[in-house]
This record gives structure tokens, sequence and C-alpha cells, in this order.
């Protein structure tokens, strides 16, 4: 994918998703920056090729962070939970002033959270971006849209991989709630895969949802991987029929993604899913 025009990438938040884009970029020949919290994953990330920042948006002094100059940063931050998920506007406000002042294509992981209490199947423009939301996944991405135009935002569908998977948290579970609502998940290869789509085509001012094709319920889902993968098999109440399904599509139409993962019944664990 390397050229002219793309040497460089910075990713904000070196986590489960944010590392594994890190490496696949360092093997097409990409120099990537990535920012973790602590000195101790600085040397984890030195050791795979990346470049460590130490950049912690919770601290006061972030934006006096000197970050590297590169053709694109993507910004993967959780939105994390409880007080601290409430703070997850402000920093991502407190982000785009930063990234404001240079040029580079500037891409968001975001959540297809953005849809709460959207019925049925939901598109991008079923939910926009604005900083006064009470959904703090919309009024995030209003931050950003609000400082940074020409930003891209990417609603990752829950997300899963060979040493990670929802099934592992709720098996053996009884009664959980809306078996009969459609999953909505996405592989994080498939996320990578959107992320150098968008990177190799420049694009800019886009919303995209990143999410599988495939959309069984709930409760079909679950007790076949937990079956398949010999753990507890869980229980689920009805309902849920109507409950949100988000179309995935039009990223392929508009970039030529393809899913590779579109088969979720096809979900095989690693030995590391159950340590």
């Amino acid at each position: 994918m390397k050229s002219a025009e793309l040497d460089s990438v910075l990713i904000i938040g070196c986590g489960w998703v944010g590392t594994k884009l890190a490496t696949t970029l360092i093997s097409q020949n990409i120099n990537v920056f990535g920012t973790t919290r602590s000195s101790e994953k600085a040397s984890s990330l030195r050791s795979l090729g990346i470049v460590p920042i130490i950049f912690d948006l919770e601290k006061e002094d972030a934006t006096q962070t000197d970050l590297p100059k590169v053709d694109a940063v993507v910004i993967s931050v959780s939105p994390g939970r409880g007080e601290q998920r409430s703070q997850y506007p402000n920093h991502i406000q407190k982000l785009s002033k930063l990234l404001a002042s240079t040029n580079q294509q500037v891409i968001m992981y975001s959540s297809t959270s953005a849809y709460n209490g959207k019925m049925r199947i939901v598109t991008e423009s079923d939910s926009l971006p604005d900083p006064k939301s009470d959904n703090i996944i919309l009024a995030a991405e209003g931050e950003l849209k609000t400082i940074i135009p020409e930003s891209v935002i990417l609603r990752l569908g829950g997300l899963f991989g060979s040493d990670r998977h929802p099934v592992k948290y709720l098996a053996g579970r009884e009664g959980i709630s809306s078996g009969y609502a459609p999953v909505n998940l996405v592989h994080r290869e498939d996320v990578i895969a959107a992320t150098i789509s968008v990177l190799s085509h420049k694009t800019q001012n886009e919303i995209f949802n990143v999410c599988s094709d495939h959309h069984p319920t709930k409760e079909e889902l679950y007790t076949k991987l937990a079956d398949k993968s010999g753990l507890e098999t869980p229980s689920f109440d009805s309902g849920g029929s109507d409950e949100k399904l988000v179309d995935g599509s039009r990223i392929k139409k508009e970039l030529g993604l393809e899913y590779k993962h579109n088969d979720l019944f096809s979900y095989t664990p690693d030995e590391s899913f159950f340590s």
C-alpha cells in the first residue's frame, strides 16, 4: 500500500485494534507512531516496531504534547465506562483541537452505539454527529466533526477476533434479554481492512458503518458458538426482533471493501481465547 503520499501514520490509542493496525501497516513499510499512557506499554510497542509516544488525554497538559507530523492519524480511543465514559466527548474535543492545526487525514473509530434507541435497519444517516447529544458517542463524533469537518468516522460493530468474542462472557448466563435481537459484529481484521481502504483512497468527510452483513439472532449465534467452543450454553429471554440491525454495506459500495469474516457461525477461537 505504501506510496509517496502515505509514509507515516499516528495511532492514538494502541489497544487491541490499534496495535494490530500498527503492525499491519508496518508490514507494508509504513512508519507508525503509537500513543500509550504507560512507559511499560511503550517498551512493548517499541519491540513491535512502533515508535511509542507517552500521551494521556486525561491529563490537563495533554494539549501541550508535541505529536509527530504524519500523513494520517487514526483515533482508537475507548469511551471507557462509568464516570470515565461521560468524559469521552471532552477528550475527543481536546484531541481534535490538538490535531486541527495540521492537514493530515484523520480517522476516528466510533461505535454503532450511535444508533442506540433506533429500531430495525439503520444506516449512517439515521444518527448524525451532534456535540450536544445525550448519546456520548454522537457527542464525541460531533466534537470531532465541529473542529475537523473533513475527518472520517468509522462506526464499528461489536468487535471479535480469534482471541476475543462476546460468547466467552455470555457463556452460562441465564435470562439474557432480547434473544431475538439481530447481532451486529465485526472481525478485527475487517476493521483493519476498512481503515487501510480509507487511508489508501485518501477519503475525507465521511461516516461509514463497519459491520458484518451476517445478522443472526443473539440466541442463534451465542447458543451455537458456546456449543462449538465447549462453553456452557447461555439462555435467553424472548423479544428484541425489532431492535437495530446495522447496515454495513455503504463502505462496500463506496470503497470496494469486502468483509472477509461474513459468516459469524464459522468463528474458531485460538488457544488464548480460553485462558
